[in-house]
C-alpha cells in the first residue's frame, strides 16, 4: 500500500500556527497573573504532533525566590505543583478553546532555581488517529 506524503506547510500555515501558539502562550501568563499575583515575563510554546509545551521564564515570587536561596527548593516545587493543580481546569479549558481540540493529558515541571517552568498539554489524537499513527514519508 502507497503512503502518502505529508501536505507541505505553507507561509499561510505557519503563519496561523505562529499566531495561534502566541495566542497561548499570552493566555498561559495571563492565567498565572490572574491566579498567582504575578505571571512568568517570558513564554513559549511549541506543538509537535499531539504534544503542545509552553516554557514560562520568570514569575517566581519573591518569597519563592528565597526560599529557593534558602535551601527550599523541593517546598517551593512542590507549593508549585499544588498551585497548578489547582489551575490546571483553567489551562485545560482555555487550551481546548484555541486548539479546538480535547487534552488528554496535562502536566507541569518546575525549575525555581533557573526562574523556569514547563506546562505540557497531550492533546487527544486528531479524528481519533495519533499523529504517530498516521502514514509517514520514507527517509
Amino acid at each position: 500500500m502507497a503512503q502518502e506524503a505529508p501536505r507541505p506547510q505553507t507561509e499561510a500555515d505557519n503563519s496561523a500556527l505562529g499566531t495561534t501558539l502566541s495566542e497561548i502562550s499570552r493566555t498561559l501568563v495571563t492565567i498565572f497573573k490572574r491566579n498567582y499575583g504575578k505571571g512568568p515575563v517570558r513564554a513559549r510554546s511549541f506543538l509537535q504532533k499531539d504534544v503542545l509545551t509552553v516554557i514560562l521564564e520568570g514569575g517566581y515570587t519573591t518569597i519563592e525566590h528565597k526560599l529557593e536561596e534558602h535551601g527550599h527548593t523541593n517546598e517551593v516545587i512542590a507549593a508549585r505543583l499544588a498551585m497548578q493543580k489547582a489551575v490546571e481546569d483553567e489551562m485545560r479549558t482555555a487550551i481546548e478553546t484555541i486548539l479546538g481540540r480535547s487534552v488528554r493529558s496535562f502536566m507541569s515541571a518546575n525549575d525555581p532555581a533557573n526562574d523556569l517552568q514547563a506546562e505540557v498539554f497531550v492533546l487527544e489524537p486528531v479524528n481519533g488517529v495519533s499523529e504517530d499513527d498516521r502514514p509517514q514519508p520514507f527517509a
